[in-house]
């Protein structure tokens, strides 16, 4: 007894000191920045209005300032210019404390003269203004990227918003039940024509005929000296067609006509320069005035969130799209030479070198730490969108490879100053391993392997940038180029790990200040230091793999790369799977490169350590009488750490000595993998067992999974233990188990069909393997169309003609049995598959954006019918990339506010709320606005401001959070799905309780699709909406959530369930408001029945629903005599209905995820002043 409490309180006291530090080192970091000083700048410009206001902190600098007066409605028409504070221009890359800019200062915006790219720029800036809020990139890669629904969603009468909110909710008692969102609302399978709400529009204010450079371009010499930078044409609303000269001090209407070059100022008109485009336009052309401003006052109903651009991280593209009109614009075709140039310098840039320059920046102080964070993310982001275009540009063919004698598949090309490859192995490294596939999974675990390096971020070591993308088929690797890798390798380049090029002898070598460096990474990453020798007995110490790689380049730094073998072999998923095993009926695994998980790493280190402090706890009960001399354990320290090259072919020295410290590596490292499948993978069981987590779709499946170590190959396991268990609270996720092998399986055949076509053919397969996949039961036997665009192909074989409903789904089966170790049913396809769901999956995992348009999945009524099968190739609008990153992390702003999360609950409110306020602060200087990470930040500060109370504060923080997670992960992801509800929920909490019901239908809308019916979440939601409905009146739309609620309950849970029961009492009530009180006893007596078996008679719920129910019996009698007495014509007293207990709807917890601010909506500045106004 004493032992096991001084085990407790050792690890408690551990945990509490641990807790301690790190809210401690977190407070001590970011009070500095916490306290500065937040102002108001007073801007004076040229034009009207005049002045204008901007909030801002000491830290911000002066160039963020500037882009947000570029951002403005109010200063948008300037790009081109300086801030002046008392006629001394600010320095552009300085922070405004530097400056000596302070409360209430008065900064001038002075017009500068313009360069050609200033020119450029400021076209192009006109150019987007002019569209509006949902410009179409020409450069994006796929149809509407980073959208966002949330102003077509929201779009309701401000009247009638206004009068319920002065009523603070309260509902009428005479009023009569109000149309509510979901009036109409179908309870069948949703269709996709509505997946783009029917009020969403683009902008069709135009303000111009058309805007583009002028014919006249190139400038002539001689007019370049007297300013002139280049030529516009553009035509006006009125019909007017104006040439337009960009000049140093701005633009001016010339005399020059489509025949006549007259370079000249118009002196006939009032008013002919200017140094903006806008303010010209707005003095010659009425038309332009009004429809600008009316642009304006349009962009200006959209939160702000929704306007500005996604540029700190890859957007996200919706599968279903309803493509716009395509308008003829003279203008379009120059934007790439207004973007890039004429030579498109703008576009070249040592990406390696910038990588590895924003790392060295100096990370001391915070506001160094940030700005260095904000840096990384900025130039990652502009490197995956360039790598993107690259990667499609070499699967087109527009890229000569550097090596075009070799096989296709070794092709390697330089675009763009970065290195492009595809994943095969061209080399015969992983012939022994799996050949392709390997070479497929190593390309990710690369991957994984630079964004764990990078996360531990040790200085002097680095990494090279790297986007992994696929496209149609074909996987490319996207790389940085080392100064020097291209030349042939010698003894001065390679200098640690293992180097066999092919020609020249394999090297085995170990730089020491290359080892040392790799060592202070290898303690987090918990890498075991081991020796290593080569054929020639020569030994040397390795912390990392012997295919991992470290080239000293030619700029002087040292590189790790090659890090796919970063952790050490699922051994027993090896053993057990990858050989032929007398006995067994399975296939071997594809291939041999099972690696674990970096997370699995982490958890397998903090068991040991827990063990560890069992046996410490154990030493000190043993020596409590022993001398302070004996006492040793107080100086021991615990080391545990893995050998990555364990049960790999490496060769140790030779000796007793290694030959033990190798049999303890891989003692440890087989511990390690029964750890993940005896001890890992059924603790995930029992959390999905209690509902701890509740996965929705297959990418929060995935992320369940990867957060705890679990590698996706053990899905057919997790399968395998639930068909076991017979457990019925493990459906749902039983259901997308075997939904994602069937997903992943379907995305490895379509893969497969589509590398070897051309680009015209793709639509023809991807329609034709939907039909055969998901279109079988309206056309059992559908036939492949082939492109009629292509030249030089009169009888193609490609695969995917071949293809059959029966020949795909013995694939899947295959494959799934392959790869995940799991036996499908021979009829999946129609008992454990919901099609709108795995048609969506498919297509987000795929690229594929299709029609918005109702699918028909059944066979109809053939006077119904209008196509032969469910897909055809004009639904495949496009095919977009794939894109795997190594997201760079802000640390410091996770720690801040997981810090903040460990003081809430530790009972310091202020203090956490403060530090949670200061993490947002820092994830949107770090990341930016438009983040995932930083739409976390907003969820989670609004729903600890709902819970205490502060709902305006909470609205505000999830709105944010809607339209980041629509722009970043998509307006149909979990999470954006998620943040809806949660809004649904706040805003009827203030009595907005119609917009709520919105919010509720949009959201319950794509929970549909993306899983459909009988999940945990979707009841609580059901249950959410019928209380919502009966707030509104709405007593018969609310009986049939509460129906559906107790329905998913009772599959889910069982009869004898108190979830259930209090599924049955919330359906009783909604009934007695409805007036069918002979179902509401029925309903209340099962509650009765629940509570009275689960709790006993003497519960206070068991009570509750004893009373209600005593009512409706009463009620039920009353009506029976009052029905009995109408016969004899005689009038009834009226009865009162029993009266509706008043519960808050609450957002279940569990389903939350949680720059500077824009100066007008920042964020800390207005929590201060919140608690300020409290006081």
């Amino acid at each position: 007894m004493n032992s096991k409490t001084t085990l407790e309180d050792s690890v408690k006291e551990t945990t509490e000191k641990a807790v301690e530090n790190v809210v401690e080192n977190v407070v001590e970091d970011s009070v500095n920045e916490t306290e500065e000083p937040h102002f108001t700048l007073t801007i004076n410009v040229p034009q009207l209005p005049g002045k204008t206001q901007v909030l801002a902190n000491a830290s911000e600098l002066v160039q963020e300032v500037r882009q947000w007066l570029t951002d403005s409605p109010e200063t948008c028409i300037y790009t081109c210019f300086s801030l002046c504070y008392k006629d001394k221009r600010l320095d552009d890359y300085k922070e405004l404390q530097e400056e000596g800019i302070t409360q209430d200062c008065e900064l001038d915006l002075i017009e500068e003269p313009y360069t050609e790219r200033e020119a450029r720029i400021h076209i192009m800036h006109v150019r987007e203004l002019l569209v509006g809020p949902f410009k179409q990139n020409t450069s994006s890669v796929g149809i509407d990227p980073g959208l966002s629904f949330f102003s077509a969603v929201s779009n309701i009468n401000e009247k009638a918003t206004n009068e319920q909110h002065q009523n603070n909710g309260k509902v009428k008692e005479n009023s009569e039940a109000k149309k509510t969102p979901f009036a109409d609302y179908d309870f069948s399978a949703p269709s996709l024509a509505k997946f783009v709400p029917n009020n969403f529009g683009r902008c069709s204010i135009k303000c111009l005929d058309s805007l583009y450079l002028s014919g006249w371009n190139p400038v002539p010499f001689e007019r370049r000296r007297r300013g002139d930078l280049l030529y516009l044409t553009t035509t006006t609303i009125e019909g007017e067609i104006l040439h337009i000269t960009s000049a140093i001090n701005g633009f001016f209407a010339n005399k020059s006509t489509m025949k006549n070059f007259d370079p000249n100022p118009r002196s006939d008109l009032k008013v002919y320069h200017a140094h903006s485009l806008v303010s010209l336009l707005q003095a010659i052309s009425p038309s332009f005035r009004a429809n600008f401003k009316s642009l304006q006052d349009f962009i200006a109903l959209h939160h702000p969130f929704e306007t500005i651009p996604v540029n700190t991280c890859f957007p996200a593209y919706p599968w279903v799209v309803k493509q716009s009109k395509h308008i003829y614009d003279m203008g379009r075709a120059t934007e790439i030479y207004l973007s890039l140039g004429t030579d498109a310098v703008d576009s070249l840039r040592d990406w390696n070198d910038e990588f590895q320059s924003q790392r060295e920046y100096p990370r001391v102080e915070l506001k160094d730490r940030v700005l260095r964070e904000r840096l990384i993310n900025k130039i990652q982001a502009d490197f995956t969108e360039s790598a993107v275009k690259g990667a499609i540009a070499v699967i087109n063919g527009n890229v000569i490879p550097f090596n075009p004698r070799d096989p296709e598949e070794e092709h390697m090309y330089v675009y763009n100053n970065i290195f492009f490859s595809k994943a095969f192995d061209t080399r015969g490294t992983f012939a022994k391993l799996g050949g392709n596939d390997a070479a497929h999974v190593a390309t990710g675990k690369d991957l994984e392997g630079i964004r764990t390096v990078n996360a531990i971020d040790v200085e002097g070591l680095y990494t090279l940038g790297c986007v992994v993308v696929d496209y149609k088929g074909i996987r490319i690797v996207a790389q940085t180029i080392v100064p020097g890798i291209f030349r042939r390798q010698d003894d001065s380049s390679i200098v640690y790990g293992y180097f066999d090029n092919g020609r020249d002898e394999p090297r085995l070598c170990s730089d020491p200040e290359f080892h040392e460096i790799v060592g202070k990474a290898a303690k987090p990453l918990h890498l075991a230091e081991h020796s290593v020798s080569d054929s020639k007995e020569n030994t040397v110490k390795l912390y990392t793999s012997l295919e991992t790689k470290g080239l000293m380049g030619d700029d002087g730094r040292r590189y790790l790369f090659d890090l796919y073998r970063l952790n050490p072999i699922d051994i027993e998923f090896l053993e057990n799977e990858c050989e032929d095993k007398e006995g067994s009926n399975l296939p071997r695994y594809p291939h041999k490169l099972t690696l674990f998980r970096p997370e699995l790493i982490e958890s397998y280190w903090d068991h040991k350590s827990r063990l560890w402090l069992q046996e410490i706890a154990a030493k000190q009960k043993t020596q409590e009488d022993s001398t302070p001399e004996d006492n040793s354990s107080d100086n021991e320290e615990f080391n545990f750490t893995l050998n990555p090259d364990a049960f790999t072919n490496y060769k140790s020295p030779e000796g007793e000595e290694y030959e033990k410290t190798k049999k303890i590596d891989e003692e440890n490292v087989r511990n390690a993998s029964k750890y993940l499948r005896d001890t890992v993978i059924r603790m995930l069981i029992i959390e999905f067992t209690t509902l701890a987590v509740t996965p929705v779709d297959g990418s929060s499946l995935t992320t369940t999974m990867h957060r705890r170590g679990i590698n996706m190959r053990y899905l057919g396991m997790i399968a395998n233990v639930m068909d076991e268990s017979q457990d019925k609270k493990l459906n749902h996720v039983k259901h997308l188990v075997i939904h994602e092998m069937i997903i992943r399986a379907s995305k490895r055949i379509l893969r497969s069909l589509l590398r070897e076509l051309p680009i015209t053919y793709v639509p023809y397969c991807i329609s034709h393997f939907l039909n055969c996949l998901l279109g079988a039961d309206y056309n059992p036997d559908p036939q492949p169309m082939v492109s009629d665009t292509t030249i030089g192909i009169d009888n193609p074989t490609y695969a995917y003609l071949n293809l059959t409903p029966s020949l795909l789904l013995q694939q899947i089966r295959d494959t799934v049995l392959i790869r995940f170790r799991y036996s499908l049913s021979e009829n999946f396809i129609n008992v454990n598959v919901r099609k709108l769901p795995l048609l969506r999956e498919i297509c987000l995992r795929a690229g594929i954006q299709i029609a918005a348009q109702g699918y028909h999945f059944v066979n109809v009524k053939k006077k119904s019918r209008k196509r032969l099968t469910t897909f055809l190739p004009d639904d495949i609008l496009n095919l977009i990339p794939i894109v795997k990153q190594a997201n760079p992390r802000s640390v410091f702003a996770e720690e801040t506010f997981e810090a903040g999360k460990l003081s809430i609950a530790r009972g310091h409110r202020e203090l956490g709320v403060d530090l949670m306020v200061q993490s947002l602060a820092l994830h949107e200087q770090s990341y930016g606005f438009l983040h995932p990470a930083t739409a976390k930040c907003y969820a989670a500060l609004a729903l600890y401001f709902y819970h205490h109370d502060d709902i305006e504060m909470a609205i505000d923080f999830q709105k944010k959070a809607v339209v980041v997670f629509e722009r970043t992960c998509g307006v149909d992801s979990v999470d954006a799905v998620h943040s809806y509800l949660h809004l649904g929920l706040f805003e009827n909490a203030v009595g907005n309780t119609e917009l709520g019901l919105r919010y509720m239908r949009h959201a319950m809308y794509y929970w549909e699709i993306i899983y459909g019916l009988l999940h945990p979440d979707g009841a609580t939601a059901d249950q959410n909406v019928g209380i919502m409905l009966q707030n509104m009146r709405d007593f018969e739309g609310s009986v049939k959530f509460f129906e559906r609620a107790k329905d998913t309950n009772e599959i889910i849970f069982g009869k004898n369930n108190v979830i259930t029961g209090e599924s049955y009492h919330l359906l009783a009530k909604a009934l007695a408001f409805a007036e069918d009180f002979k179902a509401a006893l029925i309903a209340e007596k099962s509650a009765y029945n629940i509570f009275h078996a689960m709790y006993g008679a003497d519960h206070q719920k068991t009570k509750e629903t004893e009373l209600l129910l005593k009512d409706l019996t009463s009620n039920a009698v009353h009506n029976a005599k009052m029905a009995l007495l109408k016969k004899q014509d005689k009038q009834p007293q009226p009865q009162p209905q029993p009266q509706q207990q008043q519960r808050k709807p609450t957002p279940r917890t569990t389903t939350v995820q949680l720059r500077t601010t824009p100066h007008h909506l920042n964020v800390s500045t207005q929590v201060k002043k919140k608690k300020l106004s409290k006081k």
